[in-house]
């Protein structure tokens, strides 16, 4: 019967329910049909007994491991190393009726979603006998869905351990191309930074470092300069400390060796100020 503090159904009469036990009273079946709450947990429980019965995950939110943990656990348990396991979630075939036989097939139900039976139910007036044996069958059905959660358990774990202790591959650290010490010009004396010319996995680029002497007034740029002072390419403004350029790929360093710092002012003149912080030479 239902519980009367909390007005629900007892744990273990939906326990029973779930693993479709037929000694339920019908004042028990009437209630989990009006009771949202008590619908839900048997729903609940009817999920966990069936995953049980099955032996599979159901539609269980569980990712698959990836091929490097079977490959570790192929060569860890002496397997051939083309041995592929079967996808998470592969149906068992059903079994067709015999030829000739009169049996149709049953329309298949859902088995972690409780609906009324339709067979005929015991009354509230039952008889003692049919008491005593719904208490044995509490005592048996506690270890099965005692067993059934620890399934789930279990099968949470080694997912966990899976992704935590699958190898995982590094990205390649960059090739350091060039190097320059980059020091203050006149009026900015104190200041000083350094340029890292890299190659990395999508092209090259130049990490600059700059620490002044003072405040400067508007922005920064970082130019490319050629060796004879008459060439030179923005490359990007310099936000806080420390920033990474992109070098154009047809951008050759050879021809623009000198990085330089300059201090700019918004107004709308892309060209170099004149005012440079620091400067060097990749």
């Amino acid at each position: 019967m239902t519980n009367d503090q909390l007005g629900h159904s007892d744990p273990e009469i939906l326990a029973m329910m779930a693993m479709g036990e037929p000694d339920i009273l019908l004042a028990d079946e009437l209630h989990v049909q009006e009771c949202a709450g008590c619908l839900e947990e048997l729903n609940s429980l009817m999920r966990v007994a069936t995953l049980a019965r099955s032996g599979s995950p159901l539609d269980l939110p569980l990712d698959a491991p990836g091929p490097a943990v079977w490959g570790s656990i192929s060569r860890t348990l002496g397997l051939a190393t083309d041995v592929t396991p079967a996808p998470f979630g592969t149906a068992v075939p059903a079994v067709a009726p015999a030829a000739g036989s009169d049996v149709a097939p049953a329309a298949a139900a859902d088995p972690t979603t409780w609906s009324p039976p339709g067979a005929t139910r015991l009354s509230a007036g039952s008889s003692t006998r049919g008491h005593r044996a719904r208490r044995q069958r509490r005592r048996s059905i506690a270890p099965i869905l005692a067993g059934a959660l620890a399934v789930v358990v279990a099968t949470g774990a080694i997912l966990v351990a899976t992704n935590t202790f699958a190898p995982k591959t590094a990205a390649p650290k960059p090739t350091i191309l060039a190097e320059a010490r980059l020091t203050a010009l006149p009026g900015w004396a104190g200041s000083s930074g350094e340029a890292i010319l890299e190659k990395t996995a999508s092209g090259r680029q130049v990490v600059v470092t700059v620490s002044e002497s003072r405040n400067v007034p508007g922005y920064r740029e970082v130019w490319l300069i050629s060796s004879d002072l008459t060439k030179l390419i923005s490359v990007g403004v310099l936000e806080g400390t420390r920033g990474s350029f992109t070098i154009p790929a047809d951008v050759n360093i050879a021809d623009y060796p000198i990085l330089d710092v300059s201090s700019e002012m918004p107004d709308g003149n892309p060209a170099h100020s004149g005012a440079s912080i620091v400067r060097g030479t990749l």
